[in-house]
């Protein structure tokens, strides 16, 4: 079946993960038996990324292949027993010793209830069929508080990790150190033993594992915990093909002094040069800030909020959906190991870059310049780039059209529509290797009712909007689409020298003795000579890159 298992690590990368699996949910066919209609052959392999199970009353379900850490509280409304309706461990208990209370001499303990989102409670209106699914696009979603308020997928409850001793937004014990995660890891798995008992779940029962797709917050605690992770996971799968996102963004880790920057750029190397060394590709992707807002780039079709984990989280979750969309196409797909192969072909490179473009413009008078300042694609990886960066590989990933749509663009030239959509993906810098890649495929970005409402100027199919398109925007003038064309490119270039030479200027005068927080003598401490490594391998990983 060709399993990819998704891991999640932090709060931002399940803000991340909520949307990249609704937008898988987006893509299932429910007609029911009977339908005269006659449905779409299935373009992507949905086995891919879920599983089939038995709820305790035979009921078969269909879940992700996932793995979601986060803290307490960092749940949100989420009832992970609900698909499988699993007794609370009170209730077996009584059931198993016929107990009786008396509730004269009980006092009850009880955490505040999380409250649902208005989209959470119209999704259980629909179940109870109080509601319509019609009516999900007109529910508030603008005070979004965490990733759970607009999640619309049901996990096995061996899917969802709540970590030991640390509560969201605590403000006594914050989770923002490295050291933190790692020790963190091993009080979670002496507890709950979860690689045992939940990540083999997902593992085992896999017929022919492609691969690990992980995402993880980096410059807090959980890059730690990730390290810890992968560390336990390398010993079970030397040679499997992981692919991780090492998520940041500007609300993660403190920066209002000194030392509280120097302990975010600490947290930042170690996660780096370990989550490298143990990925196949390590992407570091940063969300976006307003300083790269684009009117007439990449934004010329969106209303973003960068200061919106909503928002950011949203666009990020198109790239990493496309990155490894060839690896889940049921025709013409590629294997895991060969398209990660292929870009890391020197076999030193494990560092990458993702950028993306959502939506992809369609339909106007002339195709998008793919490079320049007026380019959809907007790097997510790079902190700046160069006239003379070069492209060691990559994967190109067009979504939504086919060949065909091209065809005006190639009318009164010689060309047919398949040369005039090679001719626009060669304006990219064209890699060293032999094994770039360039897929076009007609499956659409689906756009859920749950995802940001920020488009604009676009039609419901995610095209340009001309003057003989039927208007389709709602009162606050964004536009109501059910799917887009995208574009993203996964690359191994040497703009990722940029990020690991600012790196490597951050941590070089940094003094660990001076930051506690990072005690050696404390379970997962880090010590001056492990920390004197990671900047040498930052440095190293700097010549690679620099050529």
């Amino acid at each position: 079946m060709h399993e990819i298992v998704t891991l999640q690590f932090g709060h931002f990368a399940n803000f991340v993960g909520a949307h990249f699996w609704n937008t898988q949910e987006a893509h299932f066919n429910y007609q029911q038996p009977g339908d005269e209609e006659e449905t779409a052959p299935e373009l992507v392999n949905h086995d891919c990324l879920y599983r089939i199970g038995m709820t305790s009353k035979g009921v078969e379900t269909y879940t992700p292949r996932a793995l979601i850490f986060d803290l307490k509280g960092g749940f949100g409304s989420i009832n992970k027993y609900k698909l499988y309706e699993t007794p609370s461990a009170q209730d077996r208990y009584q059931q198993q010793y016929d107990l009786s209370w008396d509730p004269s001499k009980m006092e009850t303990f009880q955490e505040q209830e999380y409250s649902k989102s208005a989209y959470q409670k119209h999704l259980e209106d629909e179940e109870l069929g109080l509601a319509t699914e019609e009516g999900e696009d007109s529910v508030e979603l603008n005070e979004i508080r965490t990733w759970s308020d607009y999640n619309r997928v049901y996990f096995h409850p061996k899917s969802m990790v709540s970590l030991t001793g640390y509560l969201m937004d605590s403000e006594f014990m914050p989770f923002d150190v490295f050291s933190y995660g790692r020790a963190a890891f091993i009080e979670t798995e002496k507890e709950k033993d979860t690689y045992d008992e939940n990540f083999r779940l997902f593992t085992e029962e896999c017929d022919q594992l492609q691969g690990f797709q992980v995402m993880a917050d980096v410059l807090d605690g959980w890059g730690g915990y990730a390290v810890s992770y992968l560390e336990q996971l390398r010993e079970d799968y030397p040679k499997a093909t992981v692919v991780t996102y090492g998520l940041s963004d500007d609300k993660m880790g403190k920066s209002s002094t000194m030392k509280e920057r120097q302990t975010v750029a600490v947290n930042e190397t170690l996660t780096m040069t370990n989550l490298s060394r143990l990925s196949s590709l390590y992407v570091p992707v940063r969300a976006p800030t307003r300083a790269m807002l684009s009117p007439q780039g990449w934004t010329k079709n969106i209303r973003f909020d960068p200061s919106n984990r909503y928002h950011t989280s949203a666009f990020i979750s198109t790239g990493i959906d496309n990155a490894l969309l060839p690896c889940r196409l049921r025709h013409g797909g590629v294997f895991m190991a060969d398209m990660i192969g292929a870009l890391n072909w020197r076999n030193v490179t494990t560092i990458g870059t993702l950028s993306t473009g959502l939506p992809f413009p369609f339909g106007g008078s002339k195709l998008p310049d793919l490079t320049g300042k007026l380019s959809p694609l907007l790097d997510l990886s790079s902190r700046k780039t160069d006239e003379d960066d070069q492209v060691f590989s990559q994967s190109v990933v067009l979504r939504g059209l086919e060949a065909n749509q091209f065809a005006k663009y190639a009318a009164g030239t010689q060309k047919t529509p398949r040369e005039v959509v090679d001719e626009m993906l060669y304006t990219l810098p064209i890699g060293k290797s032999l094994g770039d890649s360039k897929t076009l495929t007609s499956l659409k970005y689906p756009i859920p009712t749950s995802f940001p409402r920020f488009f604009q100027g676009l039609t419901s199919e995610g095209y340009q909007n001309t003057e003989r398109s039927p208007p389709n925007n709602r009162e606050d003038g964004t536009s109501k689409v059910n799917s887009v064309p995208t574009i993203s490119r996964l690359a191994v270039s040497t703009t990722t020298r940029w990020h690991l030479q600012s790196l490597s200027d951050s941590v070089k005068k940094i003094d660990l003795r001076l930051l506690p927080q990072f005690d050696a003598d404390v379970t997962g401490g880090v010590n001056t000579e492990e920390f004197d490594e990671a900047k040498e391998a930052l440095l190293d990983l700097y010549d690679i890159y620099n050529e």
